[in-house]
């Protein structure tokens, strides 16, 4: 766990900056040693009142009512000259799909993709990569097969691994899904169950542990159980504390592994510290590097992350990829087949899609009996292969295959 949760009070924030009576949400951290008396104090001075705490992390929900209301910037010079107080930060709304790790991709030219489709036969033919008899090649996606996932499925395919998917939420009715959804949290409204309004979380989610039936799409762990943790709207928006509510979520309920297939180009200190919370309880998170063809984004350059790279077809990283030295793995990442909401399959490209290869192989890796960030990691890294011609901070430890992962 970083420092921050011991040494300070975080006030996080509910998903809009703005709320419904037009004031403004922020999050703030209060210095180590101040007093209840301080901290309210302060609020006061800020014109800020409570809505919610988030004890978990120390962290409380304040809103500056529009009459009170500063500039996002008067306010955070304001609190800076306050003696009690370490960090002010504006709960924007952003959209986290767009931004970074999670958009969807410009997909490769019909061309382009035609000329990967020799790659992928050779793929087929490798005797490594040979399916168990009795699956049937359509139902493989080529990501799915590139991790070599089904060298690992009689020996285990994730049962009883808790995987949380932190997005848009799952359409658990789906006939792929529906067998290994077992439950969920929708950080926007509680009330409400964690549906998918947007599609990318079924895709990812389809990915991961999509049941092996013969038909449709199968993913890394079949058997994997799939919690939806809906952390985005509709449209992929929400506030900071969004996501760290999420990510409290996961580390409350003991969750497994937990895939982040979204992310942003700056980083918080208060995503570090609900990223170490959710960590330091035994959640390996794995992170998309980003689609900005850049450096990696958040919170995918984070230690506590485990962060992907996207793979294209003919064996090179996918030009749109993040790269950088937080990258620790490559996985498929372009042309992914996977569900989609109401019963239908699609093609996405980006690192979104890269990263439910790893999270469901590092389900597989707990049911080999891997737990907790490092052994995870260790365990994919022996089972890692480099790619020849691409950089460390382009692929990582390179691809893992699961047929060395369950040996």
């Amino acid at each position: 766990m970083i420092k921050l949760i011991a040494m300070s009070v975080l006030v996080a924030l509910t998903p809009a900056s703005a709320s419904a009576v037009g004031g403004k949400r922020y999050l703030i951290a209060f210095k180590d040693g101040t007093t209840p008396a301080g901290r309210e104090a302060a609020l006061r001075a800020l014109g800020a009142t409570q809505v919610e705490d988030l004890a978990e992390i120390g962290a409380l929900v304040i809103e500056i009512a529009e009459a009170k209301m500063f500039s996002a910037s008067a306010s955070a010079d304001k609190a800076a000259s306050m003696p009690e107080v370490l960090e002010l930060q504006e709960d924007v709304q952003r959209n986290w799909l767009l931004e970074a790790p999670a958009f969807r991709a410009p997909f490769p030219s019909l061309e382009q993709f035609r000329e990967s489709l020799p790659a992928i036969a050779v793929l087929a033919k490798r005797p490594e990569f040979a399916l168990p008899p009795g699956v049937d090649a359509a139902e493989v996606p080529w990501g799915i097969a590139r991790v070599n996932a089904p060298a690992a499925w009689a020996v285990t395919q994730g049962e009883g691994v808790k995987v949380a998917v932190i997005d848009t939420g799952i359409d658990c009715a789906h006939p792929d899904l529906r067998a290994n959804c077992a439950g969920g949290y929708n950080a926007l409204d509680s009330s409400k169950p964690p549906m998918d309004d947007n599609e990318h979380g079924t895709h990812v989610a389809g990915t991961i542990a999509g049941v092996l039936d013969g038909k449709g799409v199968v993913g890394v762990a079949p058997k994997a159980r799939l919690y939806a943790v809906k952390v985005l709207d509709k449209n992929g928006g929400a506030g900071l504390a969004s996501i760290i509510k999420g990510l409290i979520w996961a580390g409350k309920n003991k969750m497994d592994v937990a895939n982040m297939s979204l992310g942003a180009p700056m980083g918080t200190i208060f995503m570090r510290a609900a990223l170490a919370y959710a960590s330091a309880r035994g959640v390996v998170v794995f992170v998309a590097a980003g689609n900005d063809d850049g450096s990696v984004n958040y919170p995918g350059a984070y230690p506590e992350a485990i962060t992907v790279a996207a793979l294209a077809p003919n064996e090179t990283i996918a030009d749109f990829s993040s790269r950088g030295h937080q990258v620790a793995f490559i996985a498929p990442g372009v042309a992914v087949r996977s569900s989609v909401p109401n019963g239908g399959y699609d093609d996405f490209s980006g690192t979104s899609m890269a990263t439910p290869h790893m999270t469901g192989l590092g389900a597989l890796a707990v049911a080999r009996g891997a737990h907790g960030v490092d052994a995870v990691r260790s365990a994919l890294r022996r089972a890692a292969v480099r790619i020849a011609g691409l950089s460390a901070s382009e692929q990582g430890a390179g691809v893992v295959d699961a047929g060395k992962l369950v040996r």
